[in-house]
């Protein structure tokens, strides 16, 4: 994957969740936030700021291996280290 196609898909996915918590955030100091909207908050947000993640800590690794394109190698490290910052989360309780 180009960088430039990383970027934007970041750029685009990044928009998306934090509009979401936005919307959200409004709604909830207003105390009319609709069901239906809440229901579809978490997966929305799993589905935007995940990949965007992974697009940003592919991002990283590729640029610092001066690499030209991101690789699925890249994609491929990116998703350990975010299974182990799970994994770290999971096992000490740190983030609760």
């Amino acid at each position: 994957m180009n960088y430039s196609t990383a970027k934007w898909l970041i750029a685009i996915l990044s928009v998306i969740a934090f509009g979401t918590i936005a919307t959200l955030y409004l709604f909830d100091q207003n105390g009319s936030a609709p069901p239906l909207f809440i229901t579809l908050f978490k997966p929305i947000i799993f589905i935007t700021l995940l990949p965007t993640l992974l697009l940003i800590i592919g991002l990283l690794i590729a640029q610092g291996r001066k690499e030209e394109k991101i690789s699925s190698k890249s994609l491929r490290r990116s998703t350990i280290i975010i299974a182990a910052l799970f994994a770290y989360r999971w096992m000490t309780g740190y983030f609760d």
